[in-house]
């Protein structure tokens, strides 16, 4: 056999088997968003361990608290969403609440609680037990994903004062 036969050979059989580990990998791929896909939540299956304590601790469930800065686009499209469609939320910033005046929501300028949460990226969805413990949280990055959080607030046991009154 000639050395550039056995060149061909051994190139061709190390094109077949990087083509055997692509298919491999992406059937692992496609496993993997089939089951990510299965589940809205994706893998967070513990609640976060996050509590804002101060304003938020007085007993009064928050079923949307909304994290935002005025410098992120996002966080106004989404406060303008909560706002009509939500007017029950509550935004929390560490700006002053001038800043936000004239949104229609309810808004606590807190820099303790901003502080539990400033290592995320706002926007920031979080549903907040009476105690201050966030049960559920969400950082959106399209506006679509404000639809299921709004509807979702009934099934994590969080009580809506207005109809639950």
């Amino acid at each position: 056999m000639s050395a550039e036969l056995a060149f061909y050979l051994i190139t061709w059989a190390a094109i077949v088997v990087l083509f055997l580990g692509l298919v491999a990998t992406m059937r692992e791929v496609r496993m993997l968003r089939a089951i990510v896909m299965r589940n809205p939540d994706g893998f967070a299956a513990a609640e976060p361990d996050v509590v804002l304590g101060g304003a938020f601790a007085d007993g009064t469930s928050r079923p949307i608290v909304a994290a935002v800065d005025s410098g992120c686009p996002l966080c106004r499209v989404v406060v303008e969403e909560l706002a009509s469609r939500a007017p029950q939320a509550v935004l929390l910033t560490h700006e002053s609440p001038s800043v936000w005046g004239g949104v229609g929501l309810e808004i606590i300028s807190d820099r303790e609680a901003w502080r539990a949460i400033s290592h995320l990226s706002p926007p920031l969805l979080m549903h907040v037990d009476g105690g201050g413990a966030v049960r559920r949280m969400t950082l959106p990055v399209r506006v679509e994903e404000l639809d299921g959080w709004i509807e979702k607030k009934e099934s994590l046991g969080v009580v809506d004062a207005q109809r639950d009154s």
